[in-house]
């Protein structure tokens, strides 16, 4: 579904990524782990293309999407769901679902029922301002937002950062269920551990913009990745 091999990028002058290399196979869900400021969210930033990758490529599904712009990475069936939410604050929560249909393929003009089956609290606000709603929200909404493209491929950053538990625990079932029916891959990057064993089947972990562990979900140490954890 993805492959990445041997990716450099970075901003300005400073090289943030050095030679990172993953893959995420079909209906899989990979986690990406590691502290603030080892590159997890340039690395989703260079997947999604909106920053170049100065060496390496991004295939997905065979084919080779390295020097392709975000919206044409968007209709071939990736998704984001970026760090921080970045919804439109000053539009309703309906403009701002229809905003994830004009990022897809499909050509749909109505939000699809699937996206807000999974966050039913979402249609009761529809008229409500996007920058109205709790942090919780917001990030219900990016995530159904993501998901009215009809993605197979989700990229989604830090979706529980500063999430409260109730909420957190919302979007942990959701990817479950994204999960169990085998029809969209996940690369999500997060920092518990707990979280990620509960939803995951593949991990790597990320370390000053190289790679320095991965393996099954099933063989995860958790004593030798909460170094690479730690601040």
């Amino acid at each position: 579904m993805l492959s990445v091999q041997n990716i450099q990028s970075g901003y300005g002058e400073s090289m943030i990524l050095n030679g990172v290399s993953l893959e995420v196979k079909p209906g899989q869900v990979v986690s990406l782990m590691g502290r603030n400021g080892v590159g997890k969210t340039t690395l989703m930033k260079t997947i999604m293309g909106t920053l170049k990758a100065r060496q390496g490529s991004i295939c997905y599904k065979d084919s080779d999407l390295t020097k392709t712009p975000p919206s044409r990475r968007a209709k071939a069936g990736i998704g984001l769901v970026p760090q921080g939410r970045e919804i439109f604050g000053t539009l309703s929560v309906r403009e701002n679902l229809l905003l994830g249909l004009e990022a897809g393929r499909t050509g749909e003009k109505e939000v699809p029922p699937e996206a807000l089956q999974k966050f039913p609290v979402l249609p009761s606000m529809y008229d409500r301002r996007g920058g109205d709603l709790s942090g919780g929200q917001q990030q219900q909404l990016a995530f159904a937002r993501a998901l009215a493209s009809r993605p197979e491929l989700l990229l989604l950053d830090e979706p529980t950062e500063g999430i409260q538990p109730s909420i957190v625990s919302d979007i942990q079932d959701v990817i479950r269920s994204i999960r169990a029916s085998g029809k969209v891959a996940i690369l999500l990057v997060e920092q518990s551990i707990e979280f990620v064993k509960s939803v995951s089947d593949y991990y790597y972990v990320m370390d000053k913009g190289t790679i320095v562990a991965e393996g099954s979900i099933h063989e995860l140490d958790e004593g030798s990745i909460r170094q690479y954890l730690v601040v």
